[in-house]
């Protein structure tokens, strides 16, 4: 992502050269270079988690009277904010929204940044010992619909150019399964293009999607994906970050009941960043690690074995830019 130079304040006392943190799209998925500063991600989190935001303005210790904390930490979380620009400290230490406070989606986007930070600092270490160990409990609990709407924001960008590489690769295909469709992105792309589209996820996610106007052409199907797979025909079986929530018996299961749902001829196009395709795919691997019992980041190669497995043919793997994704394509028979 590009950077910006933390731009002077005109008012207020000097600040210093940090950069300003591009925070349209912040997550543990980015390239290295393009990694949002842990330090900042954790202290948004922090002061928007404990009511330090809300309680704007003020000084120290009227933020700290307001939300119930400790005037001197305040100003500690205050300034460092204001090094990046997103919170301002008057010469009589009120506290403002500096000139690049984040938006409400850019806001939660980086306080989710900021949970993940801590988890993988929490878990990480403690699931090397105990694959399934559970976070602290000072660590609060990923609301899944939450999560699923960030995610939503973050996909959007690139979702058209996923999509184009998945049909290109099922000419004709006019009936698709979204499967494990969550936020329902991919199911509205498909569905503003003339598809008919089932969407497939579990039974909560799926009376979540049901408030969306924007799904109201598509099928939904409220079902585990583990137990049974929604009928076809299909002529394209779309799995977008899906089988990096499974271990590799539960994928190759997936694989055998995906193909009776496929038309002769159709699809199964599987989308998600794998271990063997570069530094992100092996950040996603222990982003699997600490966010489920048995994920993992599969290798590109693990894909191709459960397809062949599954008696699918033709199979091929495609490498995407900006996200990296990984495409991996099979035909049924």
């Amino acid at each position: 992502m590009p950077t910006r130079h933390h731009q002077k304040l005109p008012t207020e006392g000097p600040v210093t050269d940090v950069q300003r943190a591009d925070l349209t799209r912040p997550t543990a998925l980015a390239r290295p270079e393009d990694l949002i500063d842990w330090r900042l991600a954790v202290t948004w989190e922090a002061a928007t988690s404990c009511g330090m935001i809300d309680a704007l303005p003020g000084t120290p210790d009227e933020v700290a009277e307001t939300a119930g904390l400790d005037a001197g930490a305040v100003a500690a979380v205050a300034h460092l904010l204001a090094e990046w620009g997103l919170l301002t400290v008057g010469h009589d230490s009120r506290i403002t929204c500096g000139p690049a406070m984040p938006s409400p989606a850019e806001a939660t986007a980086l306080a989710q940044h900021g949970v993940w930070v801590r988890r993988w600092s929490c878990l990480v270490g403690e699931r090397l010992r105990d694959r399934t160990a559970p976070p602290p409990e000072s660590l609060r609990r990923i609301d899944p619909i939450a999560r699923l709407k960030h995610l939503a924001a973050a996909s959007q960008s690139f979702i058209p150019r996923v999509i184009d590489a998945c049909l290109a690769q099922a000419p004709g295909a006019k009936r698709v399964l979204d499967l494990g469709g969550g936020h329902g992105e991919y199911s509205i792309e498909l569905a503003h293009r003339g598809l008919a589209v089932t969407m497939q996820d579990l039974p909560d996610v799926v009376a979540a999607a049901r408030q969306d106007p924007r799904l109201a052409g598509v099928r939904l199907v409220g079902a585990s994906l583990v137990d049974e797979v929604a009928e076809g025909p299909f002529d394209l079986v779309l799995l977008s970050t899906v089988t990096n929530m499974f271990d590799a018996q539960t994928n190759r299961d997936l694989m055998h009941r995906i193909r009776p749902v496929l038309a002769p001829g159709g699809r199964v196009a599987i989308v998600s960043y794998m271990r063997d395709r570069g530094v992100v795919g092996a950040v996603f691997g222990v982003q699997m690690l600490v966010s489920t019992d048995a994920g993992d980041a599969h290798a590109a190669s693990d894909h191709l074995a459960w397809l062949a497995d599954a008696g699918f043919e033709d199979c091929s793997v495609t490498d995407l830019t900006d996200p990296p994704l990984t495409l991996v394509v099979g035909r049924r028979r």
